[in-house]
């Protein structure tokens, strides 16, 4: 008995004292590692699964234990390990209902082996040591129960551990909160913030979780919800009203054409290699408060952002797949169509990552959608087939096939999605290697070294100046340049390169162009800061004093769209805000002031925040402040504002809450 009892023994120590490993080793990696009450969670989750662990393995005898034992061990290895190198390619973690995705995560299988690095064997030391220790006789696999009551009181110990750590989660509201507040219990429950769950009880409860939550059920109904959503809008109206500003209208009846540039990064812009950019940055509008947050999928998310004005599910694997058959009245097609416009969308890639040739004529209401098939560039692959190579197509040759379709219309709206500046920046990239020799003779010039890989991205970034450029003469060669904004923007950082290295061109003196840093040197959350800016010949809207400084992120594009262009939009029912017009902030909180807090505020995805007063980081669970005038009390309350904004817009997409206004269904 006592040997049965001392091997038991030792294997609940290996696997508690493993998992505690990973944790201790992902959050260093992943989340930021520190001891606290955070982390005495974590243990306490940890000491629960493993006494689950055991309950299962002590039903076997030691030939199958054995077997199970090294399951176990590879699988949770495995679990830690890949959610650390699928984040560091996706910006995310993957869920239980990104199963049905995995084909198309297939496809960037060179992403994830190009993503390993030395850090990862850390993660296979348990299993190294499960090896050794068995090999050297120092675990024995002789677990097996001796007696009836053995598996109940390893049950029952595993379920009073895990309802104490249920019981020591905090429940426990602000009392001076301005509006709802979210506490810790919300967050295990409703799981709205994935790397705020894993920072505070571990990646085991957050799969747990993950899991369960596909069978939770839920607490009200859709009518209910519809109800709450109603009374929501209702008191944004209201509380909230739309301002009109200086912007308003300035660019009405103007055609647009709206870029949203695959990987356009600030130091991407250069007077030399992008001189059609970098005239349009320092003689026109140029926004250097422009974020563009990255969620899940990247660019089908910042696109989902820009042409709804509202957030990204992050508990799904792709938002378009999941709500593609909601209806949605105030997107920018639909917007432009009743004023009349003609509506076009182009795309230089294939619908491999998601139908767009389906979502944006039949969700977003674009009047056509033209993507690399229908353009003649790329054919579209069979369904279910799984693309290892993407063959990146040239920005330049969509602007030529794309501009016949609209060029001659009285009144359009145009966007594009550009592929070119996709990674990876190697000699092996279609579009780069065509103009590698211009950037070479740069560097040249300027006696300078630029990193080979740098130096790829920003040949692909050339193939993007030469399509603005095309796009404009073909404009004024029609004479429609006087009356057509052009509206260019980075669909998120270039997330293909080192952020080491970013930050050293970023601002960098020693490189010749960069006379001013855009982000932050080890600001996370300045990465996400990129290129917006707007050309109009007729109006020059660029301040006399330099950039533009408001801030606002790919969210309030649709808002601000809607003020310059005067659109018949009802302004409370996105969840973006006009750049020129920013909410007050203190009627928000609720604070009584003869001094409104007129501002904007970038929202991310892991639910950090920022603008020029203030910036909460998730990660750290810290706030900085800039202006004596805030305290903690105020951003904490502002956070609970933005959770509560996140909710109400996932229920949007959850209950399909516009569906009513769907003028089909009348």
């Amino acid at each position: 008995m006592e040997t049965y009892r001392t091997n038991a023994l030792k294997m609940f120590l290996f696997f508690l004292l493993s998992i505690v490993y990973f944790e201790v080793v992902f959050k260093i990696r992943m989340i930021n590692f520190e001891l606290s009450f955070d982390f005495f969670h974590t243990i306490l989750f940890s000491l629960s699964y493993t006494f689950m662990f055991m309950f299962f393995l002590m039903f076997f005898q030691h030939k199958t234990v054995k077997r199970l034992s090294y399951f176990l061990i590879v699988l949770i290895s495995f679990l830690y390990f890949n959610q650390d190198v699928y984040r560091s390619f996706m910006n995310g973690f993957y869920s239980f209902s990104s199963v049905g995705d995995a084909d198309r995560a297939l496809s960037f299988i060179g992403d994830y082996f190009l993503s390993l690095r030395f850090g990862h064997i850390f993660y296979f030391i348990p299993l190294i040591g499960f090896y050794l220790l068995v090999r050297y006789k120092h675990l024995s696999f002789n677990i097996e129960y001796i007696s009836i009551k053995a598996p109940l009181i390893v049950l029952l110990l595993s379920f009073i551990v895990f309802f104490s750590s249920l019981q020591i989660i905090s429940d426990e509201e602000k009392v001076d909160a301005a509006g709802p507040t979210y506490t810790d219990l919300d967050l295990y429950q409703k799981l709205y913030d994935p790397q705020f769950i894993l920072k505070k009880y571990g990646l085991l409860t957050y799969t747990q979780r993950d899991f369960f939550n596909l069978f939770r059920p839920a607490v009200l109904t859709k009518e209910e919800h519809l109800l709450l959503l109603d009374d929501y809008f209702e008191r944004i109206e209201e509380e909230h009203p739309y301002q009109r500003n200086r912007f308003s209208d300035i660019l009405e009846n103007k055609n647009l054409v709206l870029i949203m540039a695959e990987s356009l990064d600030t130091y991407a812009i250069n007077p030399e290699l992008t001189p059609t950019l970098f005239d349009i940055m320092d003689n026109y509008a140029y926004f250097e408060n422009y974020y563009s947050p990255l969620y899940n999928r990247s660019t089908a998310d910042s696109e989902f952002l820009t042409q709804t004005s509202i957030y990204p599910d992050k508990n799904i694997t792709l938002t378009w797949n999941e709500y593609g058959d909601n209806y949605f009245p105030y997107t920018l097609p639909r917007l432009f169509e009743k004023e009349g416009y003609s509506t076009y969308s182009f795309h230089n890639y294939t619908d491999y990552f998601y139908r767009r040739s389906v979502y944006h004529p039949q969700t977003l209401g674009y009047d056509a959608y033209y993507g690399s098939e229908e353009l003649g560039l790329l054919d579209n692959p069979e369904d279910g087939s799984i693309i290892f190579n993407h063959v990146w197509q040239s920005d330049l040759e969509l602007m030529k096939r794309s501009i016949p379709y609209f060029i001659n219309d009285d009144q359009f709206f145009v966007n594009m999605v550009t592929v070119s500046g996709h990674f990876n920046y190697s000699d092996t990239h279609e579009i780069a290697v065509q103009h590698i020799d211009a950037v070479n003779e740069y560097e040249l010039a300027h006696d300078i070294t630029i990193d080979e890989e740098m130096k790829y991205y920003l040949a692909t970034s050339i193939e993007l100046d030469l399509a603005v450029k095309y796009l404009m003469d073909e404009l004024e060669a029609a004479d429609k340049l006087d009356d057509t904004a052009i509206i260019i923007y980075g669909d998120h950082y270039a997330y293909g390169l080192d952020e080491d290295k970013i930050w050293e061109y970023d601002g960098n003196p020693d490189y010749p162009y960069m006379e001013r840093e855009f982000k932050e040197e080890g600001n996370e959350l300045d990465l996400h800061n990129v290129p917006f800016m707007i050309y109009s010949n007729k109006y020059r809207l660029n301040n006399i004093d330099g950039y533009y400084t408001e801030y606002f992120s790919t969210i309030d594009i649709l808002p601000t769209i809607a003020n310059l262009f005067d659109l018949d939009l009802e302004y409370q029912y996105v969840f973006g805000q006009d750049a020129f017009s920013p909410l007050d902030y203190n009627k928000i909180m609720g604070i009584s002031s003869t001094e409104p807090y007129l501002t904007n505020v970038i929202r991310f995805a892991d639910m950090s925040f920022l603008n020029q007063d203030f910036m909460y980081t998730s990660i750290a669970d810290s706030y900085t402040i800039y202006n004596e005038e805030f305290n903690s009390n105020y951003l904490l309350n502002l956070n609970d504002y933005f959770i509560t904004e996140y909710i109400k817009s996932l229920n949007v997409l959850k209950y399909d809450y516009f569906q009513s206004m769907n003028p089909e269904n009348n």
